[in-house]
């Protein structure tokens, strides 16, 4: 479940929302409902927080601080916010906008409202967690690739890389045509930009170069392929993008440390 903070200096309020909201029936969990900004604060520091709600106008320290704070936190570099507040001024909507603000609910706010913004933040929140995984699941197959292949370091983050969008978009155009040949200059092409240029983009984010990576992603679809009795090998080796068999063989042995045929026999 994501774990929701509810910040709110009016105490009927923040009642209001933490007992009149279907948080369970959401897949949420709130974990502290504070009074001010300061006590918010001190919950976010954890790092454990996924999803801030908070009234924008509150003494001593705002909603807008609170979140501007949190932003400047290395522990909430992934929270999301939405901001509630009764003060229709357009200064302070568009502060909430500045500060990457999920959504704004107006007081005296209407329930489903509010649960509408928590089921987009929660749709983003679900996306992210997908790419994650798929980044996870990529970064175990480089380390499967051969030792003179360079292993993906356990730093290395799509997720924060400069280049974020652009890479996991690569890497699903990459895993649509492994079943063909596929270099460097083809995908540069179809992303207009330079074979070498993009080349360096893709080593600086995921810590390995493009061939290493697309070796890496046919030699874990192979495996998977070959979890199947029903799969011949020579079928194994064209769906993963291999013409000749023996150096299909003899890159899969590098990558496993057996041939084909022993390793689906050990399955």
């Amino acid at each position: 479940m994501y774990k929701v903070l509810i910040a709110d200096d009016e105490v009927l309020d923040l009642e209001g929302m933490r007992l009149f909201i279907p948080w369970a029936e959401l897949g949420l969990e709130v974990v502290a409902a504070v009074n001010n900004g300061f006590d918010a604060y001190e919950v976010l520091k954890d790092g454990k927080i996924d999803i801030l709600v908070t009234d924008v106008h509150m003494p001593s320290m705002s909603g807008l601080e609170l979140a501007r704070k949190a932003q400047e936190t290395e522990a909430c570099s992934d929270l999301r916010v939405i901001f509630v507040s009764g003060y229709q001024d357009f200064h302070y909507v568009k502060q909430a906008l500045s500060l990457r603000a999920y959504s704004y609910v107006l007081k005296p706010m209407d329930d489903a409202e509010l649960v509408e913004a928590l089921v987009h933040v929660i749709k983003e929140l679900n996306e992210a967690s997908r790419r994650q995984e798929e980044e996870r699941q990529w970064k175990e197959a480089a380390r499967r690739a051969p030792h003179r292949h360079a292993p993906l370091p356990e730093s290395a983050s799509v997720e924060q890389g400069k280049h974020t969008k652009l890479i996991q978009e690569m890497i699903i155009y990459m895993k649509e045509h492994l079943h063909r040949s596929l270099t460097l200059k083809e995908v540069a092409d179809r992303f207009a930009f330079s074979p070498n240029y993009l080349g360096l983009m893709f080593k600086e984010e995921m810590g390995v170069g493009f061939s290493e990576f697309v070796i890496a992603m046919r030699m874990e679809k192979a495996g998977e392929l070959l979890k199947d009795p029903k799969v011949k090998i020579y079928e194994v080796a064209d769906q993963v993008g291999y013409r000749y068999m023996p150096y299909f063989s003899r890159q899969f042995k590098e990558t496993f440390g057996m041939t084909p045929n022993e390793f689906r026999r050990q399955r």
